[in-house]
């Protein structure tokens, strides 16, 4: 017996129905008709079906701080805003909490898989786990002290108990997160990255995002952020790279050669006047691009139907070339690479491959009529449209509605936090 059966779905590329048969997480058919019984149906009848999304850079928790600190550079936004509300507020429950919010968000829109960094995150690992969605638990490390450590020496001690508490879970796992080279010394990363290798984990951290960052990191090791990295010797094929936005080709070609992926967040990067990362070289030069929304406190949302359709159009301005990057490729960037970057083979409908998928509501005006599913789908289609989302072969929502959360317990949440943080606010402010 299969443990889930989709019914005519519409298979985006050959527009031909199709069932698909699931069985231990994994597409074991895909054909017109499969007769096998099943222990779950799901009629996909005017839906099409495609891989979900692998949210590459995320800082999820950040939720109950969407909207704060709107229309600021990034420095300002973290210095005058975020880190202040974070000094008052961040615990396992505002970690638990906005985990909580977000989780329901990203499976809203489509997502399955998301790689996180912040701290406490043994409490988003609690949430996720009742979600049954995939998380990359990122372990967040900073020279400076915070409620989770006070030293470097600290944070890497609790980061090794860390790893080995999640190393063996299903659906999560760890990942070594130092901050950024203006946050870590050249020791606090070579100590990571060390770890990092014994243990065999990934290391996730951000690099070149703002023009201010190239600026202080020549000022301070008389090299840009990739070369600086370079020549500490800590980048390789198991280290992700948020944001590089501020790249020359040199740095280019070290991360061509090491392995080394970029996590494109674009619509973070415009809302903070960052820049736009020139993807369209990267994928030229064969360096291995991501795609993430970054925080929902700084982009606002986790949507990554939304964020795969901005990137696709950037390229194309900026680039003042309509082919500069096609719909399938910015498609496979939002799946299938995501999946890839951290060994998990998901990302596309084929036998074989980890049943991550979402069934999209393709009966709407704006999307008829259908001529070309995949070119519509990332240029017509609201993340609304996705009715259904399968995470390793579970549904994780069906019909609109989410099966492992309760959407009435994510709102009275929400508005918990917005009265205890509208409250200090405004004490702040009156005095």
């Amino acid at each position: 017996m299969l443990d889930l059966l989709i019914k005519k779905a519409l298979l985006p590329d050959k527009k031909i129905l199709v069932d698909i048969g699931i069985k231990d997480g994994v597409i074991v058919e895909i054909c017109q008709e499969i007769s096998q019984e099943a222990k779950h149906t799901v009629r996909a009848e005017g839906k099409l079906i495609f891989p979900s999304f692998a949210n590459m850079h995320t800082h999820i928790s950040m939720s109950l701080l969407r909207g704060l600190g709107a229309d600021l550079p990034l420095m300002d936004w973290l210095q005058k805003v975020i880190w202040v509300l974070e000094g008052e507020f961040v615990s396992p429950e505002f970690v638990k909490d906005g985990a909580l919010i977000g989780i329901a968000e990203a499976i809203r829109s489509g997502t399955t898989l998301f790689m996180d960094m912040y701290f406490f995150e043994e409490a988003l690992a609690e949430v996720a786990q009742r979600a049954g969605i995939r998380a990359g638990l990122g372990f967040g490390i900073l020279d400076f002290p915070t409620k989770v450590a006070k030293s470097p020496k600290e944070y890497l001690s609790r980061a090794r108990a860390f790893i080995k508490d999640y190393k063996n879970s299903n659906l999560l796992f760890p990942v070594l997160c130092p901050h950024a080279v203006y946050t870590c010394s050249p020791d606090t990363y070579k100590k990571a990255y060390e770890i990092a290798l014994e243990e065999d984990v990934y290391i996730h951290t951000h690099v070149a995002e703002t023009q201010q960052e190239v600026k202080a990191c020549l000022e301070k090791y008389g090299k840009r952020p990739v070369e600086h990295l370079y020549s500490l010797g800590v980048l390789g094929d198991k280290v992700l790279m948020a944001h590089v936005v501020w790249t020359e080709g040199e740095e280019r070609e070290m991360i061509k050669a090491t392995g080394a992926k970029v996590l494109h967040c674009p619509e973070s990067n415009l809302k903070l006047a960052s820049g736009i990362a020139p993807i369209r070289d990267y994928l030229k030069r064969g360096i291995h691009v991501c795609l993430g929304t970054d925080g929902p406190a700084s982009n606002d949302n986790l949507d990554m139907l939304e964020e795969l359709s901005l990137m696709v159009k950037l390229q194309k301005g900026v680039n003042l070339d309509a082919k500069a990057m096609e719909a399938k490729t910015a498609l496979r960037i939002a799946a299938e690479e995501g999946f890839k970057a951290v060994g998990i083979k998901a990302g596309k409908v084929e036998v074989g491959y980890e049943a991550d998928l979402i069934l999209v509501d393709y009966k709407k005006p704006h999307f008829q009529p259908l001529y070309d599913p995949i070119a519509q789908f990332v240029y017509s289609a609201k993340s609304s449209d996705i009715d259904t989302v399968i995470c390793k072969g579970r549904v994780l929502m069906e019909k609109g509605e989410l099966k492992t959360l309760d959407q009435e317990e994510v709102l009275f949440t929400a508005k918990k936090w917005k009265d205890k943080i509208e409250r200090f606010l405004m004490d702040k402010f009156l005095t």
